[in-house]
Formats: C-alpha cells, structure tokens, sequence
C-alpha cells in the first residue's frame, strides 16, 4: 500500500497519485518498475494488465526489443493478432535474429490468413536456428491448408527426423498421405501414433478412412467402433458407421 503524506490515505501500488488530494504518491515510475510489474501481472494471468504496463515501458523505452516481444505475445493471447504482428515485427527491426519472434510472427500471419508471410516468417526463424522444432510442424500445418500437401509431408518429415517419437509428426503425416490417396503409406503412421498413444480417438477415425478407401470395410468398422469406444460423441465416426451398416437398398 502506498501512504498519502497529505491527507494520510492508503491507496494500492498501482495508484501513482492519490484520488483524493491529487498529491503525488511516488516518484513518477522508471521503464524498469512497469516491467516489473508487466511480469507480475502476467504470472497471475492478469494479462490485460500486463498489457497495459508494458505499453507504459514501451512509452519511456521504445528501444527495448524484449519488450515488444513480450507485448507481442500478450496481445495475441487477448485475440490481437494485428498488434502482436506490428509489436513481433517492431522487434525483429530492432533484433532481426529473434528466431523465436519469427516463429511467432509466422504463427500470428497464419491466424490471419496471411499464408506466404507466414511461411516466409517460419523460414526465417528455420535459417536462423534449423533446431526449432515446432517451427517445422508449423510450417507443414501452414503449407497443408495451401494446399501444397508434398512441402506439408516434406516438413512434418523433418520434424520427425528431429524427434522420432514425435505422436504429431506420425499423425499430421498420415492425414497429408491421406490427402494424397496414399493410404497403405499413411496407414502405417497412423498405426504408429496408435501404438505411442492408444486413447488418441482421432487417429482410429483417420485409419478408419484410410481403411475404407481401400474397400476394407471390416477394419474400418473396427476403427470407427475404437474410435467411438473412446469417445462416444465422435460425430465423424458415428457417421461412418452408419454409412457403412445402413446401406440403402437398390
């Protein structure tokens, strides 16, 4: 609590002047206290207010590229994408080898459907530092959903290259070789992921597919029902099952 020497009130640390009399409570704040409380802030998941002192830091000392990191990624926990980009991109001026930024930046153009940016960014982050992992599952999602599948495989590949026992890399390259009609191919990652992580339901849906495009309806079957045995309110294989037991007479 902070003491109004004028009118003898106690007001919270947050208070700098006091409601009252108007008299001054501290000093007028240096960069460094509102950094401060910007981490105390976050660490009890207040982050709107964390926000707000870092914006107060970023005022006194525009310079600091930690800063416009660190804004950057609490505006994108509050649903701010374009804020995060212009605070990740204003720390990549001022620190152009922040890999972490990039990979972050990549991730924020992909939330805003910026796809060759956000591949691009990814990229950079890739050159900059090859062993971020996750830069490579993100570059395989992004090239996925533009539709460019061979670069999608090529990356999640890389990923597992870099972590054989990675369950995301077996699964996300099995749902691109599906993609593909490769299904016999894509089967064998998907028994994979099935083997690391036997409560995965969605993986049972995807061999399920696969199963079914090459006219194994028996395994298929028991994919889906595996599938809904986990979780009974999959909607997809629920669907499938359907589909398959209740063929409609000619």
């Amino acid at each position: 609590m902070r003491l109004c020497e004028k009118c003898g009130r106690e007001w919270p640390e947050e208070y700098f002047y006091c409601p009252i009399c108007g008299s001054r409570l501290v000093e007028e704040p240096t960069p460094e206290y509102y950094k401060s409380k910007a981490r105390e802030f976050r660490a009890k998941a207040k982050i709107r207010s964390a926000a707000e002192m870092c914006e107060k830091a970023r005022e006194a000392d525009p310079n600091d590229p930690i800063l416009h990191k660190n804004l950057g990624e609490l505006y994108y926990l509050m649903g701010q994408i374009n804020k995060a980009i212009e605070e990740y991109r204003k720390c990549i001026e001022l620190y152009p080898d922040f890999a972490d930024v990039h990979y972050s930046l990549g991730i924020a153009y992909y939330r805003r459907g910026m796809i060759d940016k956000a591949i691009r960014s990814l990229k950079k982050c890739l050159e900059i530092n090859p062993d971020f992992i996750m830069a490579h599952y993100w570059l395989g999602i992004v090239y996925y959903h533009r539709g460019d599948v061979d670069k999608s495989i090529e990356s999640f590949k890389t990923l597992l290259e870099k972590n054989p026992e990675s369950i995301i890399a077996y699964y996300q390259i099995g749902v691109s070789l599906n993609a593909k009609g490769r299904f016999r191919e894509a089967l064998e990652h998907f028994k994979k992921v099935a083997e690391l992580c036997p409560e995965n339901t969605a993986v049972y849906y995807h061999m399920g597919m696969s199963y079914f495009a090459l006219a194994d309806i028996q395994n298929a079957m028991k994919c889906f029902k595996k599938a809904l045995e986990l979780n009974p309110h999959d909607q997809r294989s629920s669907h499938m099952l359907d589909l398959i037991l209740n063929v409609p007479e000619l």
